[in-house]
C-alpha cells in the first residue's frame, strides 16, 4: 500500500519543481514509510511530475521502487494498492515472448498488462484494490484509475493549465497556490450522509474519483471520464440456481478471495470482532496457513458492546495468535484532534477511533497486512434497516406515492406540527416523489437542516434529490437490490472503506477486503433477494454458506455493530467535550443557528439514541474546520512533540 501524487502542466509557469513535488509527496509519509521516489518529465509542451511513497508488501527489494516505467520509458506509473492475481497475469505476459520482467512486483506486471491488452482490457483482467496514475508519453495523456468498489481513494484538482492528483487531499493542499474554500454542497450532504459523496469533497475545486471509473487528461487539457465497472450490470438471473448451488458457488468464491489476499511478502492477519464476516476470514485463512492466524480485537472499557467473548471463542476454535486491546475516553479524546488531519475531510463514524487503535496494535505486533470484513453487510443485505425500509416501501410508501400530489403536499404541510423529524422528512420526500431510503446511517434529514443551517448556506439541491437522481440511473425494480446499489455507490466507498483506508494507513497498515473481491461481488449481486433475507433472517445465504466453516453459535448470535454505535461511544465526558468544541467553533457561528445546536444537546439528555450520531457528526465537522482552516499550519505537526503526524 502506498501514496501517489503528481501533476501535469501545459506551461512551464504551471509546472512544479522537484522540491515542491517532494513536499506534496511527504505529506503522506505514513502511507509509505519504506521508500520514496520522484520523476519529472518534459516533452511536446507538457510538464509531468510523478511521486511515490512506498509501503513494501510485495517484492521488498529496491526493484519495486516507483515511479516505474516500461523498458522504453513510454509508459510511467505510480501505483497504490495490490493486484492479487498478478502472478497469473505475469505468466500470461511471459508466454507471449514479448516481455522481460526485472522485478517481482505487481506494479511492473500492471505496466505491461496495459501495454499488452490496453487500459480497459487490463482493468477487466486484474483483480485487486488500487488507485494509480498512468502517463502515456506517446499519446501525451495522464490517466487516473480507481478500483471497482472504491477500496482505495484518489483525489484531483483540475485548474487552468494544470492537473494535480494525490492519494490524500493534504498532498494537493501542499501544492503552491491551492486555495482552501469550503464546498457548500459537500458540507450540506455531509450533514446527512456522514460522508461527502463522490465526486465532491469538502474542499471547493478538489474532487475524488468515483469508484470503478478512470479519468483521462489529453494534451489539450480536456478530461474524459469512463465508467469501466458498474455493480448495476449484475442482477438476479431468470435462470435461478438451487439454494445449495448458490451456497457451493459462494463458498468457492470466498475461498478464492481470501486466498488471493494472502499474497504478501510480510506478515498478515485478521481484525476479529467475533461476527460472521471476520470469523469467516479467520476460518478460510486458517485452512491455507501452516501456522496460527494473527487475530486482533478491540473493546471499550466497561462497555456492554464489547465482543471479546465471541472473538475469544473464534480465536480458541481456530487456535489463533490472538491480540486484544481496551480503549477508554482518554484514548478517544487524545486521538480526535489528530484524526481530523488523518481523514482529510470529516468521516462521521465513531468506529474510526477503534479502527485506528486496532491498526496501531497490529503495526506494533509486526503484522502489516490485515483482512477486514467490510462490504459483506452491503452485498448480502445484512442490516435489519434494509429489510425494514424494503417492507415499508412495498407496503406503504409506493402506494402512497400514487396518491394525488395535492394530498401528499397537504399531509407534509400538516406533519410539521405533529410528527418526528424522520417521519416529517419522509412525507416531504413523498410530496416530491423522492425515495424513502437515503442510506443506512443518516445524521440530519433535509427538513432538519433547514432549521440547522442559516439560509445563505442552504443549497438548492437537497440530499434526497441526490439519491433520487442516483436511483433514477439504476433501472432496477427490486427494492432491496436498489437499496444495496445505493449503498455501493455512496456509503460503502466514501464512508466505510474510506474510514478503513485513512485509519489503517495512518499506522502504515495495509487492509484487504475479501468480501469485495470483484468476482465475489459480481456473483453476490445475482443472488435473489429472497435468499438474502429469508425466514426473517438477514444475510441468510452467507450464513448458510458459513455453516460448517465457523461455529453455529457465531452464526446465530445477535448482530452487533463494531464497538456498538455513537450512542455508547459518545459517553458523558465525550458529550461535554463535543459541546465545548461545537459551540465555540467559528464555523458554527458563521453557518449554523446556535439555538438549534443548543437544542440538540438539551434533547440528547433524554434521547441519546436519536441525537448521539448528530452530535458526533457536528464534532467531526468542527474538528476538521479547526484543523484545516483555523490552524492550518498546525495540521502538519503533532502539537505534543513537534514531529510530523
Amino acid at each position: 500500500m502506498c501514496g501517489i501524487v503528481g501533476f501535469v502542466a501545459h506551461t512551464e509557469q504551471k509546472s512544479l519543481s522537484e522540491a515542491q513535488l517532494i513536499v506534496m509527496r511527504d505529506r503522506m509519509i505514513s502511507r509509505g514509510p519504506d521508500d520514496a521516489g520522484t520523476s519529472l518529465h518534459r516533452q511536446d509542451g507538457l510538464w509531468v511530475g510523478l511521486a511515490h511513497r512506498r509501503l513494501s508488501i510485495i517484492d521488498l527489494s529496491p526493484l519495486g521502487h516507483q515511479p516505474m516505467s516500461t523498458a522504453d520509458g513510454t509508459l510511467r506509473i505510480v501505483f497504490n494498492g495490490e493486484i492479487f492475481n498478478y502472478q497469473e497475469l505475469r505468466t500470461s505476459l511471459l508466454q507471449t515472448g514479448r516481455y522481460t520482467f526485472h522485478s517481482k512486483s505487481d506494479t511492473e506486471v500492471l505496466l505491461y498488462a496495459v501495454r499488452e491488452w490496453g487500459l480497459e482490457g487490463c482493468l477487466h483482467r486484474i483483480r485487486g484494490m488500487y488507485a494509480f496514475a498512468l502517463y502515456d508519453q506517446l499519446a501525451g495523456t495522464l490517466t487516473l484509475v480507481r478500483d471497482p468498489l472504491g477500496v482505495k481513494p484518489l483525489y484531483y484538482r483540475q485548474e487552468q493549465g494544470r492537473l494535480l492528483f494525490a492519494s490524500e487531499i493534504k498532498a494537493i493542499l501542499a501544492a503552491p497556490d491551492v486555495p482552501r474554500t469550503i464546498n457548500d454542497q459537500a458540507l450540506y450532504h455531509y450533514l446527512t450522509f456522514a460522508n461527502v459523496p463522490a465526486p465532491l469533497t469538502m474542499f471547493e475545486g478538489i474532487s475524488k474519483l468515483e469508484a470503478g471509473t478512470y479519468l483521462t487528461f489529453d494534451r489539450q487539457g480536456q478530461a474524459t471520464q469512463v465508467r469501466y465497472w458498474d455493480p448495476t450490470a449484475f442482477a438476479p438471473s431468470r435462470m435461478l440456481l438451487s439454494e445449495q448451488d448458490y451456497i457451493a458457488e459462494l463458498r468457492g468464491l470466498l475461498r478464492q478471495s481470501v486466498a488471493r489476499r494472502m499474497v504478501s511478502d510480510v506478515p498478515f492477519g485478521v481484525f476479529l470482532s467475533g461476527g460472521v464476516d471476520s470469523s469467516l476470514n479467520v476460518a478460510l485463512m486458517a485452512e491455507l496457513l501452516g501456522r496460527p492466524v494473527e487475530t486482533f480485537s478491540i473493546g471499550i472499557k466497561d462497555d456492554p458492546s464489547n465482543e471479546f467473548l465471541y472473538a475469544r471463542q473464534v480465536a480458541q476454535h481456530f487456535r489463533t495468535n490472538h491480540h486484544e486491546m481496551v480503549i477508554d475516553d482518554n484514548d478517544f479524546l487524545s486521538l480526535l484532534p489528530q484524526m481530523a488531519y488523518m481523514q482529510d475531510e470529516p468521516l462521521s463514524d465513531p468506529v474510526c477511533v477503534p479502527i485506528y487503535y486496532l491498526s496501531k496494535l497490529a503495526r506494533e505486533s509486526g503484522t502489516l497486512v490485515i483482512q477486514v470484513g467490510e462490504g459483506s453487510d452491503e452485498i448480502f443485505a445484512g442490516y435489519q434497516t434494509y429489510h425494514l425500509f424494503d417492507g415499508w416501501n412495498r407496503r406503504y410508501y409506493e402506494p402512497y406515492l400514487k396518491m394525488p400530489h395535492v394530498i401528499r403536499a397537504s399531509a407534509y404541510a400538516l406533519s410539521r406540527h405533529f410528527v418526528s423529524s424522520e417521519k416529517q422528512d419522509a412525507l416531504r420526500r413523498a410530496s416530491h416523489g423522492e425515495p424513502l431510503f437515503l442510506g443506512n446511517a443518516i445524521a440530519f434529514w433535509d427538513c432538519e437542516k433547514t432549521e440547522l443551517l442559516k439560509p445563505p448556506f442552504l443549497p438548492s439541491s437537497t440530499s434526497s434529490r441526490y439519491i433520487k437522481d442516483l436511483e433514477a440511473s439504476l433501472d432496477i425494480q427490486d427494492p432491496l437490490l436498489r437499496i444495496i446499489q445505493i449503498e455501493l455507490k455512496n456509503r460503502l466507498p466514501e464512508l466505510l472503506l474510506m474510514r478503513i483506508d485513512k485509519m489503517s494507513m495512518a499506522n502504515s497498515i495495509e487492509t484487504r477486503v475479501p468480501f469485495l473481491d470483484e468476482d465475489l461481488v459480481s456473483f453476490a449481486l445475482t443472488i435473489p433477494s429472497s435468499l438474502k433475507f429469508k425466514n426473517g433472517q438477514p444475510k441468510y445465504i452467507l450464513k448458510q454458506a458459513a455453516r460448517g466453516l465457523i461455529p453455529n453459535a457465531i452464526i446465530d448470535r445477535k448482530k452487533w455493530g463494531f464497538c456498538g454505535s455513537a450512542t455508547n461511544m459518545l459517553s458523558d465526558p465525550m458529550v461535554e467535550y463535543a459541546k465545548t468544541c461545537i459551540l465555540s467553533s467559528p464555523l458554527i457561528r458563521e453557518r449554523f443557528h446556535r439555538g438549534s445546536v443548543e437544542a440538540l444537546f438539551r434533547s440528547h439528555r433524554d434521547q441519546k439514541r436519536f441525537n448521539s450520531f448528530k452530535i458526533w457528526n457536528l464534532l467531526n465537522l468542527v474538528l476538521w474546520h479547526h484543523c484545516w482552516f483555523e490552524e492550518p499550519g498546525a495540521a502538519f505537526t503533532n502539537k505534543s512533540d513537534g514531529s510530523q503526524v
